[in-house]
């Protein structure tokens, strides 16, 4: 394990439960998932109708997601309505007890599945308890505002590809657009290994991981990150496996 990916690790473990408790958190998250269900048509997965969650018959079909990096769940929650399925996978424990945390609070319904394991898919080789067959063939593999925190971000790419449904599985990134670096004290700053990425870089790698149909969509309105506070570009990529 690299030094970067060790202090992630500590700093997430010690801050897992405070990772949403300030007003400017509890907004961003909420923007973010607001976002989410919006470009869900967009994201080009075939979601399962809205109402199959509320009818609490079995749903046609399985519709399974792996929410990579996943932290507390952002990406599961906002997306819960249009899967059957949720893997979670975090480097921290922290971030993974607090994923099942949220997931048994939300009593959820024996056809829906929401839980977290603790793995790193950028070690070499994988982790192993995350090499099973139970986690490859999703229909979408996300990764919502953790782009930036890995040293390789082709190789999480390539990774994440390879779990995905051959042909129709969606590979969906959201992070920050490339931003100025300004100094900081707080040590969530030193989990940072990119400043943001530029849409052609984006473009190129899901292209180099083996995806098409790549789109690169920006949200309008900026986003304020109050560690150094720096207003961001929040940025939406897609591609599908070929």
């Amino acid at each position: 394990m690299s030094n970067h990916t060790e202090y992630n690790r500590n700093h997430w473990d010690e801050h897992a439960s405070n990772y949403a408790s300030k007003p400017w958190q509890q907004k961003l998250l909420a923007q973010h998932i607001q976002e989410l269900q919006d470009r869900r048509d967009w994201m080009g997965v075939n979601w399962l109708p809205e109402s199959s969650s509320t009818s609490g018959s079995t749903p046609a079909r399985k519709v399974r997601v792996l929410d990579y990096a996943c932290g507390p769940g952002t990406v599961s929650t906002a997306l819960l309505s249009y899967a059957t399925s949720f893997t979670g996978i975090d480097l921290s424990t922290g971030m993974v007890d607090a994923y099942n945390a949220n997931a048994s609070r939300l009593n959820l319904p024996s056809t829906k599945k929401m839980s977290a394991i603790q793995g790193d898919l950028l070690s070499s080789p994988p982790s192993p308890s995350i090499t099973g067959p139970e986690f490859y063939n999703f229909d979408l593999a996300a990764v919502g505002m953790g782009f930036h925190h890995f040293s390789d971000p082709l190789l999480a790419a390539k990774r994440l590809v390879e779990r995905l449904k051959p042909g129709t599985g969606v590979l969906l990134i959201t992070d920050f657009l490339a931003y100025e670096q300004v100094q900081s004290d707080d040590p969530a700053v030193k989990t940072v290994a990119h400043h943001g990425f530029t849409k052609e870089k984006i473009e190129s790698v899901f292209t180099e991981a083996g995806c098409v149909d790549v789109d690169v969509a920006v949200r309008e309105e900026g986003v304020m990150w109050d560690y150094d506070a720096v207003e961001r570009k929040l940025f939406f990529a897609r591609g599908r496996r070929e």
